[in-house]
């Protein structure tokens, strides 16, 4: 791939590619209220949702290697359009399957594209991230977050109210072919190697990796992190049907919310958060605020309560993000090893907590499954913060970059 060389070429990329990750995010999420309405409309159960719901997850999470070795051997720009299109057919025909399990099925389908799409995007966006400079690292994954867990999910939901079902999955088909006719003029004919010289005393493989507190403290909360998105993503629409009596149109407001602060810290609250003295107790306190937003979920089923709820999540799953991101930055590792294995974990988590979420949910009810979810993270709770001695702030020194308190400005894990 030819290196953008003008300020000018370099401006006409960003925001080609910010509007594909935009739109694409906006697809996406649109998308997972479509397949949540779709099993309501068919009568599900709470697990049966869950599959329906975690199909497209799982899916991803297996597709994510396995897309990243076609990738390496194949034209970006082909792909991409390639399965945008495939896409586009089968949200053509999703809105008149006859059963949950055909429509669980092609959601996993959906699953296998949307990761090749993603890779594809995320190693163009990392291959020219030099040239666009480090400290638009975040701009991609806000992006695609602000589409997914905010645009996405308010025009999916607008859609279904003035057209109804049919016409959303319609007007998705349509995206999708859209996204193919977009992408074909953003991205390139080669992806290029975004490899990196590594240093040759970095740890690569899993069992080096898991060696390093920074990596352990990393993986732990970034997969706790996806698994409890995950089960409050899916059952948020069901949450504001039935318990909060929510009309449909409106149900749609909490998984907003909550996205909307996460993108919010992720855009806007990085330095503040990260060249904070007090950076250790804004993690902390991140932690602290998902537990408290756990809580108001499973206790207190009322509009406001729920609401702060989905403030304190995104919020704290957005500390939670920048913190991990930075550290592992700074940490010894192989980065594209780490990167992989934070994509899979967090996949994986999301599939299953949303899983065992609507397995729970049909056996002690939906509310109470949150406080279960509060377990996991109030022993990680004690068991890192309690215990940690040296302060995240500490300054950057060869001796101390397996630590995973020490401070990092580096790569966004994409």
């Amino acid at each position: 791939m030819s290196q953008l060389r003008t300020p000018a070429e370099v401006r006409n990329f960003l925001i080609g590619f910010i509007s594909l990750t935009l739109l694409s995010g906006l697809t996406i999420g649109m998308n997972k209220v479509l397949g949540t309405l779709l099993g309501i409309h068919l009568e599900v159960n709470n697990l049966q949702l869950a599959f329906i719901s975690s199909a497209e997850t799982l899916a991803m999470a297996v597709g994510t290697l396995p897309a990243g070795f076609i990738l390496s051997r194949g034209n970006p720009k082909y792909l991409y359009a390639a399965v945008s299109l495939t896409l586009s057919a089968v949200f053509c025909i999703l809105p008149w399957l006859p059963g949950w399990h055909w429509v669980a099925l092609l959601m996993f389908l959906v699953g296998l594209c949307i990761a090749l799409r993603i890779v594809a995007m995320s190693t163009v966006f990392l291959v020219r991230l030099p040239e666009i400079g480090q400290g638009k690292a975040g701009w991609y994954k806000g992006t695609l977050t602000l589409g997914m867990q905010f645009l996405g999910p308010l025009t999916g939901n607008y859609l279904i109210a003035q057209l109804g079902l049919k016409a959303g999955f319609l007007i998705s088909a349509a995206m999708f072919a859209l996204l193919a006719v977009l992408g074909w003029q953003v991205l390139p004919a080669v992806a290029g190697n975004g490899k990196r010289a590594g240093n040759a005393q970095s740890a690569s493989s899993l069992r080096e990796l898991v060696r390093l507190p920074a990596v352990r403290t990393t993986y732990l909360f970034e997969v706790l992190a996806s698994f409890t998105a995950s089960s409050v993503g899916v059952f948020s629409i069901l949450l504001a049907i039935r318990v909060l009596h929510w009309p449909r149109q409106h149900s749609v407001w909490l998984m907003a919310v909550q996205g909307l602060s996460f993108v919010a810290v992720l855009l806007v609250l990085g330095n503040a958060v990260l060249k904070s003295p007090h950076r250790d107790r804004y993690y902390g306190a991140a932690h602290l605020a998902i537990m408290a937003a756990l809580l108001l979920l499973g206790l207190l089923p009322y509009t406001v309560s729920y609401l702060f709820a989905s403030v304190l999540l995104g919020l704290g799953l957005g500390v939670n993000n920048l913190v991990n991101t930075d550290r592992i930055a700074r940490a010894p590792v192989d980065k594209a090893k780490v990167s992989s294995h934070l994509t899979l974990f967090g996949m994986a988590g999301g599939a299953g907590g949303a899983l065992a979420a609507g397995r729970l949910a049909d056996l002690i009810g939906l509310q109470h499954v949150f406080l279960v979810w509060l377990l996991p993270w109030l022993v990680a709770w004690l068991a890192y913060h309690l215990r940690k001695t040296e302060p995240v702030s500490a300054p950057p020194a060869p001796a101390a970059l397996a630590n995973p308190l020490a401070p990092a400005q580096g790569e966004a894990t994409i």
